[in-house]
């Protein structure tokens, strides 16, 4: 977006909301938290600083409320007296006068907890909390993206603990890669969620989060050790024809000399592949400085990868890709006494790895005898198909003041109870590893807890980095696994 009017980031209702209050009301206080569990029992909190800075920290003009209006009565019909009014001032005061509290980001927490509040600053300016709720609201995908990102690393450091020495534990931030890009509905969800995925992991195909992490969060790529390699696509491999799929490979090889090179593999026969042609690219292997990780992109993953064991005994389909590769190329045993593959070659596989899949596969790989070091997984659409109802991502308005009066509010339909709302003013306390809410508090009680301004009247207050943003996983994830 070349021109971010933010007062427009906002739902059309909402335009008229700022004359539809109580009359004398000059404060409200609304808090966000996530209300189902039944997906993610613990998420990642990811994403706020980002639409601070791109949306909330610019500079509010007459030409934003002009704009504003224009819409407005084009689609409402009118302008009263009182919305010109009110627009006017907010564009002519030039910022947002609110504050909003947060748990820092990276910060890993049970849902039904307040995870942000928002104020206003200014008693004529109550009515915009409710203007940017939907804007704020947006973290719900990037929190839901860097949530799943969480549970896939979690997944392999299970099995790494178990089947990898120590050793070589700094590598597993690269064993699970971002395929999402073509699979975004937009340059800017492309971009977040692709920055998501580097809260946990380093491999990454989703080039419009590089500019974004180094533009919004701090960090060289390099420094953040963002990775990936040069790979073929099945076009590339078409080009050469089924007849000249080895030559396609050899003249892959003589490109790339060195270095680590994935070629995808199941253009056409992928048993083929791992059997025929990788027995005659052997010698060519074996004095290569680098591992040419063979991709097959197609199937059932787990039968691929394992073997299927309802092929002829034997049978090459019986065997799987792993297997195959280990009769031609060999295999060690490391100290935990699992089995890796001779490093000069490898296996990345991109398609179908939802995480109830890719942990059947490193099950089966350790039932086989295999370290989870053999695999690389890249995965797309199962780390972006959500919605905001995966957590219950909900903003809601706990308490008021009418004329100075503080006034306690809640939400609570009794056709769905599980849409309650907490009441007043909110505070977040963590004691034992244990993030606890606490309702109607006092106004000095409000100000204690974990939650930090983290903007206040147009400016960001806190820097957030993805280096602190790690940091926070890091030390929160290791605290659940002890819980």
């Amino acid at each position: 977006m070349n021109h971010i009017n933010p007062l427009l980031s906002t739902d059309v209702y909402k335009m008229g909301h700022m004359e539809q209050y109580v009359p004398g009301i000059n404060k409200v206080y609304s808090y966000m938290y996530t209300r189902n569990n039944q997906t993610f029992k613990q998420f990642t909190f990811f994403g706020l600083h980002y639409y601070l800075k791109a949306y909330l920290s610019i500079k509010l003009t007459p030409e934003h409320a002009t704009e504003f209006l224009s819409y407005r009565k084009k689609i409402l019909g009118n302008n009263s007296p009182e919305v010109i009014k009110k627009i006017n001032a907010l564009c002519a005061l030039g910022y947002f006068p609110i504050l909003i509290k947060a748990i820092p980001e990276g910060t890993i927490i049970t849902p039904g907890n307040v995870i942000l509040t928002i104020t206003n600053t200014h008693k004529d300016f109550y009515w915009v909390v409710g203007l940017i709720e939907s804007l704020v609201l947006k973290v719900w995908y990037s929190c839901t993206v860097a949530t799943a990102s969480l549970h896939y690393k979690m997944e392999l450091e299970k099995y790494f603990n178990e089947t990898v020495p120590k050793s070589l534990h700094h590598l597993k931030n690269s064993f699970v890669h971002d395929f999402g890009y073509r699979g975004s509905c937009s340059e800017e969800s492309a971009a977040i969620s692709g920055v998501a995925h580097l809260c946990c992991f380093n491999g990454m195909e989703t080039l419009p989060a590089l500019p974004f992490v180094e533009k919004y969060y701090g960090g060289s790529v390099k420094k953040l050790g963002v990775s990936a390699i040069p790979a073929t696509e099945h076009s590339v491999m078409q080009s050469y024809g089924e007849d000249g799929e080895l030559s396609a490979f050899k003249h892959l090889l003589k490109i790339y000399p060195k270095g680590n090179l994935s070629i995808v593999s199941d253009t056409y026969n992928v048993y083929r592949v791992m059997s025929e042609y990788a027995n005659e690219l052997k010698p060519l292997l074996l004095k290569r400085k680098g591992k040419l990780i063979f991709r097959p992109d197609s199937g059932n993953p787990v039968l691929v990868i394992l073997g299927n064991p309802k092929a002829p005994q034997g049978s090459l389909e019986n065997k799987g890709v792993l297997k195959l590769l280990e009769d031609i190329f060999g295999s060690s045993v490391n100290s935990l006494g699992f089995k890796e593959l001779n490093p000069m070659v490898g296996i990345i596989c991109g398609d179908g790895m939802d995480l109830p899949t890719y942990r059947l596969i490193l099950q089966g790989l350790k039932q086989q005898g295999w370290s989870a070091s053999n695999l690389v997984i890249g995965v797309g659409k199962y780390l972006r198909n959500f919605t905001r109802d995966t957590l219950g991502f909900a903003i809601k308005a706990t308490y008021v003041e009418i004329k100075g009066v503080p006034k306690e509010i809640s939400k609570k339909p009794v056709t769905d109870l599980s849409k309650q709302s907490h009441k007043g003013l909110l505070k977040l306390d963590y004691k034992h590893d244990v993030f606890i809410t606490k309702q109607q508090c006092t106004p000095l009680q409000e100000q204690q807890g974990y939650l930090e301004p983290v903007f206040k009247n147009g400016k960001i207050l806190k820097k957030t980095t993805m280096f602190s943003i790690r940091k926070n996983i890091e030390k929160y994830r290791k605290r659940i696994q002890k819980l």
